[in-house]
Order: structure tokens, then C-alpha cells, then sequence
């Protein structure tokens, strides 16, 4: 079985401030600067190889084509420290684009994306990105590049899976039809779903679909932030019961940030009745960065449940400690949490430690 990841990867410029400005105009100080790797499929990939095994090479990174500039030169030397321990066949390059001259109006990738995340004293955060509608678009114009991804980087089939998160849509809507048809296991964040009820509508009358489903989103994508825990319920039936209960076929996930989220759908072709999981907190004043949170909390959903198959509730609570966890350092993946800190945690909190050595 492999274990894909598809998706951002990308320079993170992470900027501390005191408090975002109250009006439109103003002077905000910076008070620390820092240049990292980052990208939801980066941080996913990064804390994964922080546990898996010396030498293994059943977890990949699919890396969207990158410009062979400074920023892309940082992300490839990043990638290569984050696989000294494993192996550096686990990332797979899509392209390495050498870069155009500034007045080479028909080159799409004129630059690696970037991110600037401004986090604040409350620990609230606000991005800004660059060049990642561009590189979505290359991906579907570029008939190599697409055939590339879809024929050769990535493997479909019941035995494999596939994680997308939602900044490529184009590409990942091509991605979502092929898996469907295959019948390749998805892990999908965020993502727009209207290509999978298409592809399974139209399965539906031919196959029976057999893969497994999950879909990971948040309240900043479905509302409700900081609601009440019935707000989520009713968002999440609502959500089942839509075109013809086409997403009871997946295990869903709706998170909310340090309050918690919600889970139900189906798993291993069981029915779970939406429930909320409550998490063990992190002490407020130890938090420094929420980013990356959610993939890691993916992560670690990844590692437990699809590649080491331990239970859904076990692998819930680990993936849960995973996500808050990675909160106690700035960016997505610069300071991954270990086994060793996860399971001190789940032993502080009275939950059940895993994977230990």
C-alpha cells in the first residue's frame, strides 16, 4: 500500500505582531520574522517522516511543479532534511521549472509560491499567498505536466491512497475522477466535493465503489466557529443528507480549532452516528502558532489509522494531541511533535499511549 500526499508546498514567511490593525491605513510593527517550509501537503509529509521507519518508502510527497529559484532551492533542501532519516525517494518532484526571463509573458510559473502569515498575541493568524492559482492552472494546461501527475507520480487502485488539500482544485478535481473510477482510497481537505458526486453518481450505475472515503474540513470553511456543539450536528446531517446521501459514503471530519470537532460517516463499511470529540487542552499560554494544526492532526490520522491500522478511537485521540501539540512552535512543520511528546501527553491526560518503541 501506498500513501500519497498531494498538494501545497510552498515558502511560509511567518511575521509576529502584537495586534492586527484596527484600521485600514495604520503602521503595524513586526516583531520576528521566520522563512520556512510550508504548504498543508509539506507539513502533512514533514511530521509523518518525523515517525515513520528508517528506510521506508510507502509514504510519498507528489510535489506540484516548482521554479529553480531561491525560494524553490530552499523547499527542495527542506524536503531533503525532512528524509535523512527515511529515505529521499519518498518525495517525487513533478517538475523543477528553471525560470522564465520577467517580460516571458506566456511562462505560468514566474515564481514559487509564497505565503505571509501574520500571527498576533491571541494567537489568531491571517495569510496572504502568492502563485498557487498559477501553478493549478499549469497543471491543466500543460498537457505534459498533467499526464505526468496522472500517470506516472501518482498510483491509483484499491491498495493505494491518495490525500489532496484544497489549494490545486483544477488538478485535484482531474485527480478526484481518476481515484473514483479506480477505486483509490481518498483522504481529502477542504476540498470543493462536486467532482466526487459527479464520479460517484455516475459509478453508482456501473460499480460498486469499495474504497474508503475520509473528508477533513473546518469551521472556517463550514461557519459556525466557536458555535454551539448541536450548530455542528445540524451541519453535518445536512451535509449527509445532501444530493441523495451521495456523502454517507465518507468518514467526515468538521474540526474547531481548540473546542474540538465532529465525527461521523461511514468507516471499514460501518455507519458511526455523529458524535463530538472533546480534546485534552493545551494550557493557553503555551500556545504560540496554530498553523498547520489541521494537517497535522491529518498526519497523524495518516500515520495511525491508515498505515499502522489501529482503531478509529485511538487513532482519533492520537491524531487529536498530534494537532494541539503542533501549536507550541511557529509555522507548519518546523518543529513537528515526536512520539515520545504525543504519548507523554496522552499518559498526562489519562488516554492510551501508541507506538511506543
Amino acid at each position: 500500500m501506498t500513501i500519497q500526499i498531494f498538494g501545497t508546498v510552498c515558502i511560509d514567511k511567518v511575521r509576529k505582531i502584537d495586534e492586527f490593525p484596527k484600521s485600514v491605513g495604520t503602521y503595524t510593527p513586526v516583531i520576528n520574522e521566520q522563512i520556512l517550509l510550508g504548504g498543508e501537503a509539506s507539513n502533512t509529509f514533514v511530521c509523518i517522516n518525523e515517525w515513520i521507519e528508517k528506510g521506508h518508502e510507502s509514504i510519498k510527497l507528489i510535489v506540484p511543479p516548482l521554479v529553480n529559484d531561491l525560494n524553490g532551492k530552499f523547499i527542495v533542501n527542506k524536503l531533503k532534511q525532512s528524509t535523512d532519516k527515511t529515505s529521499d525517494k519518498n518525495v517525487i518532484y513533478t517538475q523543477i521549472q528553471k525560470r522564465p526571463n520577467d517580460d516571458d509573458e506566456n511562462g505560468f510559473l514566474k515564481y514559487t509560491p509564497i505565503t505571509d502569515i501574520y500571527v498576533c498575541k491571541s494567537k489568531e493568524r491571517t495569510m496572504f499567498g502568492i502563485g498557487f492559482p498559477e501553478i493549478d492552472q499549469y497543471m491543466i494546461e500543460c498537457k505534459e505536466i498533467k499526464e505526468k501527475i496522472l500517470n506516472v507520480d501518482l498510483q491509483f487502485g484499491p491498495n493505494h491512497w491518495i490525500s489532496l488539500d484544497a489549494n490545486y482544485p483544477l488538478i485535484n478535481k482531474e485527480i478526484i475522477k481518476k481515484a473514483i473510477i479506480t477505486n483509490t482510497n481518498l483522504y481529502i481537505m477542504d476540498q470543493e466535493l462536486d467532482t466526487v458526486v459527479d464520479e460517484l453518481s455516475k459509478e453508482n450505475t456501473s460499480i460498486e465503489h469499495t474504497s474508503k472515503l475520509i473528508f477533513q474540513s473546518s469551521s472556517d470553511h463550514f461557519g459556525n466557529k466557536d458555535g454551539s456543539i448541536e450548530g455542528f450536528f445540524n451541519i453535518m446531517n445536512q451535509w449527509f443528507q445532501k444530493d441523495n446521501g451521495i456523502f454517507k459514503k465518507f468518514l467526515f471530519i468538521l474540526t474547531d480549532s481548540k473546542n474540538g470537532f465532529g465525527i461521523g460517516g461511514t468507516w471499514n463499511n460501518h455507519w458511526i452516528d455523529p458524535y463530538w470529540f472533546t480534546p485534552s487542552t493545551i494550557p493557553p499560554d503555551k500556545l504560540i502558532d496554530t498553523t498547520g494544526a489541521g494537517d497535522a492532526f491529518r498526519a497523524a490520522l495518516i500515520f495511525s489509522l491508515i498505515h499502522k491500522n489501529q482503531s478509529l478511537p485511538d487513532s482519533l485521540e492520537f491524531a487529536s494531541a498530534t494537532g494541539g501539540l503542533n501549536c507550541l512552535s511557529f509555522g507548519g512543520c518546523s518543529s513537528t511533535p515526536s512520539l515520545n511528546s504525543i504519548n507523554q501527553f496522552l499518559k498526562l491526560n489519562n488516554k492510551n499511549q501508541m507506538f511506543l518503541k
